[in-house]
């Protein structure tokens, strides 16, 4: 599992291998370190660890934690949080 910063965000991103094909799913889970007035708090889980890009089947373990940051910052760039990646 590899954790990032973004923002006052964590980001958790993991990847996961099929059994039955030896391709690789990606992970993702949504942490907010801020109270809505901006204190620190614990970190309340704005999207819990789910598998995001349900239908890609990535090559690696490496392709598929790339998916999942890919996803996780279109999900906080749609809450108008950061900027969407380029």
């Amino acid at each position: 599992m590899h954790t990032e910063k973004v923002g006052h965000y964590e980001v958790e991103l993991s990847a996961r291998q099929f059994i039955h094909n030896g391709g690789w799913a990606a992970f993702a889970a949504i942490h907010d370190s801020h109270g809505e007035r901006g204190e620190q708090t614990g970190c309340a889980a704005l999207l819990p660890e789910q598998r995001v890009a349900d239908e890609t089947v990535f090559a690696s373990e490496a392709a598929a934690i790339a998916g999942a940051r890919e996803a996780a910052l279109v999900m906080l760039s749609d809450l108008g949080t950061v900027n969407p990646p380029r």
